[in-house]
């Protein structure tokens, strides 16, 4: 994979005196030569032992003394970029630019500080400024095809990409070309580029995810069958390797098989709680998850681009047990807790099954919250990383709690519509309460009944996650 950023873990400074060197259009700057001796050894010291944060803050004391060398300059912008301080080292940069204009690894790295920062165009343009000096920096091309493509400037990316892989092929390159020649519709050329990363040397084995999809959407589910087995016999109980394996079979005909692995009944289990320890009623405890949630400061709308959450009614918390929780969210991890190791107790292991087979022997949770105002629905998706899915309702509209109908169930087993499947899908409803816990595979596709109300509706979903 290309390096995201050109190193320059060397730098010059005078220990005379004086320094009497010019950099660029920098002045002659004078200085103690003890002071700058002392203080470019303890950088470069901290550097070598790995302690990027101390080599920076003396490249910050050495820039007080010689504000203009492009070296240190670049040196600290690097030290910058690899503590997270990306405006920081953007600006470093643009200071070691304006001292020497034909400074590539500056340009360079510009650009990948710009581009962690989300400013794209900017970004694409110092690419396009180290590649005018050095055509044949192939990072520049990989890392520009990028940016590219994030602008939704897919012809340009792949044309980018083209040039980089002339030079050196790498999976992550073909990977990513793919990508761009999917947004463009060229599906058989994204599939064959995606063929083609995985032919490669260390190839990762989620390459194997483009190309399935990509497959099913072509409608060859045959080979997408395959690319999953393959998919899983490199990763046992992968989440989205049988997910899609699932629904190849089912678009096969292979009712059997799908069924099998999109088993509801030996898979699914529904658990409706009472009020924990210290709430005198279930109502009181939900109301206080409710009042944890709707106070917790990251609770926000997702960005456009989020690939399951975006909805303008719709607002989603961070990370809720990053600490240790408190409160009602403390009573809950307990009752979460306590309900999945249940089921991994109790769910059959025969007739053999891959899913059982491959239960995480330790595992930690995600946990976050959602709340939905009005109308809306969550598309059908998987949690990539959870083996175990589950979901608890504290708050319901009343048209999803009492309504007679199915409008704001949960459902399982509906695949996503870019797809495009043709066989008809099975699927399963199951209607939310208010202290009701639903807990499924990981891998089983799931969504929401649209419906309409001027009532909250609040989840707190759950991933069960192995252990590292």
């Amino acid at each position: 994979m290309a390096r995201q950023r050109h190193r320059n873990d060397k730098f010059e400074t005078s220990t005379g005196a004086k320094s009497g060197a010019k950099s660029g259009a920098g002045a002659a700057t004078e200085a103690p030569g003890a002071e700058l001796a002392a203080l470019q050894h303890r950088a470069m010291t901290a550097y070598r032992a790995g302690r990027p944060v101390e080599a920076l803050e003396a490249c910050r004391a050495i820039l007080a003394l010689l504000p203009d060398r492009p070296d240190v300059l670049g040196f600290a912008g690097m030290l910058a970029l690899e503590t997270g301080a990306e405006t920081e080292a953007v600006g470093y940069y643009r200071r070691a630019l304006a001292q020497k204009p034909d400074f590539v690894e500056a340009h360079y790295n510009l650009a990948n500080g710009l581009k962690r920062l989300g400013r794209l165009e900017e970004a694409a343009a110092a690419y396009r400024a180290a590649l005018l000096l050095r055509p044949e920096l192939m990072p520049a091309h990989h890392n520009l095809a990028t940016t590219l493509l994030a602008l939704g400037r897919a012809e340009e990316a792949v044309g980018a990409f083209e040039r980089a892989l002339a030079s050196e092929a790498t999976a992550a390159g073909e990977r990513d070309l793919g990508l761009a020649l999917e947004q463009l519709g060229r599906l058989d050329n994204a599939i064959a580029a995606y063929r083609r990363a995985l032919a490669l040397p260390n190839a990762r084995a989620d390459i194997y995810s483009n190309l399935a999809n990509a497959l099913l959407m072509r409608g060859d589910a045959a080979a997408a069958r395959d690319a999953c087995q393959r998919w899983l016999e490199r990763v046992p109980g992968s989440v989205e390797g049988t997910a899609l394996l699932a629904l190849s079979l089912r678009e096969l005909g292979d009712e059997r098989g799908a069924s099998a692995l999109l088993d509801f009944d030996r898979f699914v289990q529904v658990v409706d709680f009472e009020a924990p320890p210290g709430y005198e009623s279930l109502a009181a405890f939900n109301a206080a998850l409710v009042a944890q949630v709707e106070s917790d400061p990251s609770l926000k709308v997702p960005d456009k681009d989020h690939p399951t959450y975006h909805n303008d009614a719709l607002e989603k918390t961070g990370e809720l047990l990053l600490e240790p929780p408190k409160g009602a969210l403390a009573a809950l991890e307990r009752m979460m807790r306590d309900a999945v190791g249940r089921y991994i107790a109790s769910v059959p292991r025969t007739p053999p099954h891959p899913f059982p087979a491959h239960f995480p022997p330790r595992w930690i949770f995600s946990c976050w919250a959602t709340r939905l105002k009005g109308e809306g629905n969550l598309a059908p998706h998987v949690h990539f990383d959870g083996y175990i899915g589950g979901v608890y309702y504290p708050l319901l509209p009343d048209v999803v709690a009492q309504g007679a109908g199915e409008a704001g169930w949960f459902e399982l087993g509906r695949p996503p519509e870019r797809l495009n499947l043709k066989a008809a899908p099975v699927t399963r409803r199951i209607q939310p309460k208010p202290g009701r816990m639903l807990l499924f595979p990981g891998y089983f596709f799931h969504d929401t009944v649209p419906f309409s109300s001027t009532q909250r509706r609040i989840s707190i979903a759950f991933d069960v996650m192995p252990r590292p």
